[in-house]
């Protein structure tokens, strides 16, 4: 009689035992969101680690300075993990790289659950409340495709003009052409000189 007494005691204890349970760890889910912003616009996407709450987009395309945010419904206490990062398109722009690292620390807080997150970027330290990617336009290179069409060359080329070997030859020969007419015009006079001397001895014979 006695253990039939206590057997029913513990079966009345047992459903009361697991639905205090239950109730302990029933939270009301928390909306926590992640912001993010990127420049020129794009998407962007968040990558959960193993059994992590799934946001409810896990990818958002934006305009330029456009803030979209990723909602995720936590449900128990915990620490959740998650990256995020641009993903590229068929535009010719230069795409931010950055991936950020997130961790959201869900604590149990009066039977209701808090949510904070640490964030980091490039293995430092994230202090902004909104994750930022900043997409660029990509640099033109036809300035120094076309070298013959700089003007900073050009006018180099004009106030440093080349000596060829051409214009030294040119002098070498005004040279020689001015020598040649100094010692054609001596022999000249050299000649007459001595035609007048011979015809001078020649009158003093006679």
């Amino acid at each position: 009689m006695k253990k039939l007494l206590t057997f029913c005691i513990l079966i009345l204890l047992v459903p009361g035992f697991f639905g205090f349970t239950a109730y302990a760890y029933d939270y009301e889910p928390v909306k926590y969101e992640i912001e993010v912003e990127v420049t020129l616009g794009g998407t962007v996407k968040i990558i959960p680690n193993v059994n992590c709450p799934i946001p409810q987009k896990t990818e958002l395309t934006l305009k330029d300075g456009e803030t979209g945010r990723f909602e995720i419904d936590l449900v128990e206490p915990g620490v959740f993990d998650y990256t995020v990062q641009t993903v590229p398109d068929d535009r010719n722009i230069v795409f931010d790289d950055t991936v950020y690292s997130i961790k959201i620390y869900v604590t149990e807080c009066v039977n209701t659950l808090e949510a904070n997150m640490i964030a980091t970027k490039s293995e430092e330290k994230y202090s902004g409340s909104k994750l930022i990617f900043v997409n660029s336009e990509e640099s033109s290179d036809e300035s120094t495709s076309n070298p013959q069409d700089s003007p900073t060359e050009s006018s180099n080329n004009d106030r440093n003009p080349k000596t060829s070997d051409d214009t030294r030859m040119e002098m070498y020969f005004l040279f020689a052409m001015i020598a040649s007419v100094g010692l054609l015009t001596l022999s000249i006079v050299y000649l007459i000189d001595t035609h007048k001397m011979i015809k001078k001895k020649n009158k003093e014979k006679n």
